[in-house]
């Protein structure tokens, strides 16, 4: 079994591989409530937002902006923009599986 971890204690995803040559992958559910609700996901997650869309127009988002967008400490913000960047890799290396069921020969 192999596991890929994610933000949190949760893997991101799993592989598990029967003796029987099948092959399945699980990418979990979406956050529960509880997760949904956590204030620092939820800047990390608005921040990979703001990431995504320096990316598109080419410019560069700092922690110091970031910062200042969520009236936090600059090294704070350097953090939440490390955090999100982190995050926003996970997303993407997840999306292209996302379509993946189980496959059984």
């Amino acid at each position: 079994m192999s596991r890929g971890r994610g933000y949190g204690a949760e893997p991101l995803w799993e592989i598990v591989a029967a003796e029987a040559g099948s092959v399945a992958a699980r990418v979990p559910a979406p956050l529960s409530d509880d997760a949904a609700q956590d204030p620092v996901q939820q800047q990390i997650v608005t921040v990979a937002g703001w990431l995504a869309e320096a990316e598109k127009t080419g410019e560069k988002l700092s922690g110091a902006e970031v910062a200042r967008r969520l009236e936090l400490s600059a090294r704070t913000g350097q953090r939440r923009l490390d955090k999100a960047a982190a995050y926003l890799q996970e997303v993407r290396q997840q999306q292209p599986r996302a379509h993946l069921r189980p496959v059984r020969s």
